[in-house]
């Protein structure tokens, strides 16, 4: 069961149509306070654990600029709660209406149908330039990959908030990354609220300021089931966490989309929830 709240549908529709306009919109209070306090305190723990056993601090890849920052990646291999928050909850109705393959007849029209690229906990310490998460822009609001930011503690200006750029994701453009936008506003968060925005979508973050606590975030990246996701989920999840799972949520994870390693196999690797049934990693 979900830790989020549900979504009316008159928020749905303004949701929908904030993204569409905007690029991006935020559902208040979308996890309650008890429940976030939770979340952050496994995210702590975890830390704490990852940097024993790995004597080191996350890879972080290309991205030397965040080399400082506390991040955690794969978290829904590493903790159940996050798994849940991950593949349920009404933030997959908003995702729908863009990621939905409409022509994937082969799972119930009402289901999503796109994949979990990406999830990870960042507590970031320092700004990070104007960028955007896809390296193909086009122009229009559609786009293939989306994001969520939730925020398990407070974040405002001094602590590393969000900044965005309304509208950017309409540009058939990069921004510059050594450039500062006039036009770019902040984007607070009180505990449980979360953002999501088009990855096309202009966006940047503060600075933590000296002696404020870094709060810690959930990133989110969910792209069209036919988009490579960043980690394999499936080879890294327990199996026996795998298997109590039901369909969509395999589905979330790549199970249905995954690539044939048969050669006498079909060249689609869109499936249907039957092909669960033969599931092997």
């Amino acid at each position: 069961m979900s830790v989020t709240r549900k979504i009316t549908n008159d928020e749905l529709h303004i949701h929908i149509k904030n993204i569409k306009l905007d690029g991006y919109t935020v559902i208040k209070d979308y996890i309650p306070g008890n429940k976030a306090d939770k979340l952050k305190q496994i995210a702590g723990d975890l830390y704490k654990d990852l940097e024993l056993k790995l004597n080191q601090k996350a890879p972080v890849g290309l991205q030397h600029v965040i080399k400082d920052d506390y991040i955690i990646n794969n978290i829904p291999c590493l903790s159940s709660d996050y798994l849940d928050i991950c593949t349920t909850g009404d933030h997959l109705e908003v995702l729908k209406f863009f990621l939905n393959d409409p022509y994937y007849s082969l799972i119930p029209k009402n289901d999503p149908n796109f994949t979990l690229a990406q999830a990870n906990l960042r507590a970031g310490k320092v700004s990070l330039p104007f960028h955007v998460d896809v390296r193909l822009v086009t122009p229009g609001y559609e786009s293939w990959s989306y994001q969520g930011y939730l925020a398990l503690e407070k974040i405002e200006k001094k602590s590393g908030c969000l900044r965005v750029i309304p509208k950017s994701h309409l540009l058939p453009q990069m921004p510059d990354s050594t450039k500062e936008y006039n036009n770019a506003i902040d984007l607070p968060l009180d505990q449980g609220d979360i953002i999501i925005f088009s990855s096309q979508l202009h966006h940047a973050t503060h600075k933590c300021e000296k002696d404020v606590a870094t709060p810690w975030t959930l990133l989110l990246t969910y792209r069209s089931w036919w988009c490579k996701q960043q980690f394999d989920f499936l080879k890294m999840i327990d199996p026996n966490v795998f298997k109590n799972l039901n369909n969509n949520q395999k589905l979330l994870l790549g199970a249905c989309s995954q690539i044939p390693d048969n050669i006498y196999a079909s060249p689609s690797s869109r499936q249907g929830y039957e092909a669960l049934d033969n599931f092997s990693r």
